[in-house]
């Protein structure tokens, strides 16, 4: 009984420290996660209130969606095609929902402070590599006007912080509160 423990725990030291090799030779992301907050004000009419938030590359593809509020998740983009038209184009989305929008869409927000957390996968579920990645969310302020937030933020070997930047589509569309406000962005490493 002593021996298979020993041996079950010297199998268990080889395993981890192999794993962690494998993860220094090949580049990959050590896990750690990305914690995208933000400030939730509801708009008070119709053609409102649709939300995503997601994740790219430095170069600006696609790599995850993070959030989309429910409605525009299921599909609602087929009736109201100016919902949330700038994660529609980055995420592919163009006909019936599929698993991966499925499985982060949820109800719109109730107003405050919210986070959504990147597991630093794609969305096939494979590790990211280190680097910059640029995460975005989208609101549909009413109808066609909208509002996009976006910010860099560094996946690597050390905690990151970052605060996102709004634009306004088109400029005009900033009038009184914006429905999302104060998009940061911290990186945590998984302690190794």
């Amino acid at each position: 009984m002593r021996t298979s423990v020993l041996f079950s725990a010297v199998l268990l030291v080889l395993l981890l420290a192999s794993s962690a090799v494998f993860a220094a030779d090949t580049g990959v992301q050590a896990p750690g996660t990305v914690t995208v907050s933000y400030d939730l004000h509801r708009m008070p009419s119709i053609a409102s209130n649709q939300m995503a938030v997601w994740i790219e590359d430095g170069n600006g593809k696609f790599v995850k969606t993070l959030f989309v509020t429910w409605f525009t998740g299921k599909g609602g983009y087929e009736r109201r095609p100016d919902c949330l038209p700038l994660w529609r184009k980055a995420a592919g989305v163009d006909g019936p929902p599929t698993a991966e929008v499925d499985a982060v869409t949820r109800a719109t927000q109730h107003p405050g402070r919210h986070s959504v957390v990147w597991d630093c996968t794609d969305a096939a579920g494979g590790p990211v590599a280190p680097g910059k990645y640029v995460y975005k969310a989208e609101g549909t302020l009413f109808w066609e006007k909208g509002l996009l937030w976006s910010g860099e933020i560094t996946v690597g070997d050390r905690a990151a912080d970052s605060r996102a930047v709004a634009t306004f589509l088109p400029p005009t569309a900033q009038v009184g509160d914006p429905m999302i406000a104060e998009v940061t962005a911290t990186f945590t490493p998984s302690v190794r």
